[in-house]
């Protein structure tokens, strides 16, 4: 099955719903402003989604602790795959249905285009495929979720500390998955660190600290942010040419840019490209040296068509005014730096000439 579009005519849902119904394994590549994303289609579900490279994926459950190294490196190896070695973990198959909702989520608010790849998936795809109805109504109750906790941590590299004070309580009950978030925060933390020293997302790391502030066990600091996450950076697709040169179908492979430095002071525009610009048949110097017909290059390049009598004509203009310039500037007095004088004598008398021609 060959199929690709534009995500404003064809939403993702139903490209999804299509490949679910026609039992196919099928993989959906999706860009976007700042995006590229995967969706693995089998069994009439969805195996998994992700917007990170197949590296990333590795170091998340890397972190999780949720397989031993050596079964990930067989995975890494395409030895094995993750299906076959993980049927009966639950916390793996947890792990990755919470990376298939926020990626799914993700790809509903920023992707613009998709491209299906029949026969294709991944080395990581869950054990157990997702039901699709299920993992979009999740998806979609993503931005109400978001919205909550950004209410509580407005910025999710704050960093995040204990409350000593518990008020009058005596004693306190937690989950385990607060006991998580807990254990790694330590004099201080952003929701950033945590997902990432606990190999999740930052949506399920976010979720469960904006509970633990909310019930005041802890507080998010005024305005301070950690070292680490004080830049966040995005990759984005935008910055290679092609879909093809960020992502194969094995595995993500960014390429390097060609663009080359800006020199010092230079000015650029938005996109890292120099702001200079070409005259249309013109060479492309702009460094105020004169050009190879010895034309200096503050003279207009456009010429109107003469005809003999205008030619005649101009040229005696030209050489009455050049004679009265040299009259006047030959007058000035040389203590006045002759190099400047002859600078602008000569800007004048090309501004002249051309004020001239266009007479």
């Amino acid at each position: 099955m060959s199929l690709s579009g534009n995500l404003g005519f064809v939403p993702i849902d139903d490209v999804l719903r299509l490949l679910t119904r026609s039992g196919q394994k099928s993989s959906v590549e999706i860009s976007g402003r700042g995006l590229f994303g995967r969706i693995f289609v089998a069994n009439g579900g969805i195996d998994l989604a992700a917007t990170v490279k197949d590296g990333e994926i590795h170091r998340l459950l890397m972190n999780s602790d949720s397989l031993e190294a050596d079964t990930l490196r067989r995975i890494a190896s395409a030895e094995t795959t993750l299906a076959a070695v993980a049927a009966d973990n639950k916390s793996v198959v947890e792990l990755l249905r919470e990376m298939t909702v926020e990626s799914i989520y993700r790809i509903t608010q920023g992707g613009e285009d998709f491209q299906v790849r029949e026969g294709v998936t991944s080395p990581y795809a869950s054990p157990r495929s997702f039901d699709l109805d299920d993992v979009l109504r999740d998806a979609e109750a993503r931005q109400r979720d978001w919205e909550g906790i950004l209410d509580i941590i407005p910025d999710l590299r704050q960093t995040i500390v204990f409350n000593r004070k518990l008020a009058d309580r005596d004693e306190i009950v937690i989950k385990s998955d607060d006991w998580k978030v807990l254990s790694v925060i330590g004099t201080g933390s952003s929701v950033l660190d945590i997902s990432d020293a606990l190999g999740t997302t930052e949506f399920w790391a976010a979720s469960v600290a904006s509970r633990l502030v909310k019930y005041e066990l802890l507080l998010v600091s005024d305005g301070q942010v950690t070292e680490e996450h004080e830049v966040d950076e995005v990759e984005s697709a935008e910055a290679f040419e092609s879909v093809e040169e960020f992502v194969n179908v094995e595995e993500f492979t960014f390429a390097t840019s060609d663009t080359p430095a800006l020199e010092e002071d230079e000015p650029a525009d938005e996109a890292g490209e120099s702001l200079e610009m070409e005259v249309p048949g013109e060479p492309a110097d702009i460094k105020g040296e004169a050009t190879e017909d010895g034309a200096p290059h503050n003279e207009s390049w456009w010429r109107e068509p003469k005809s003999d009598d205008d030619e005649a004509d101009s040229t005696e203009v030209e050489e009455d005014t050049e004679a009265f310039l040299e009259k006047v500037f030959s007058e000035l007095d040389s203590d006045e730096g002759d190099q400047g004088h002859g600078l602008l004598r000569r800007r004048r008398l090309g501004t002249l000439r051309d004020f001239s021609s266009d007479s």
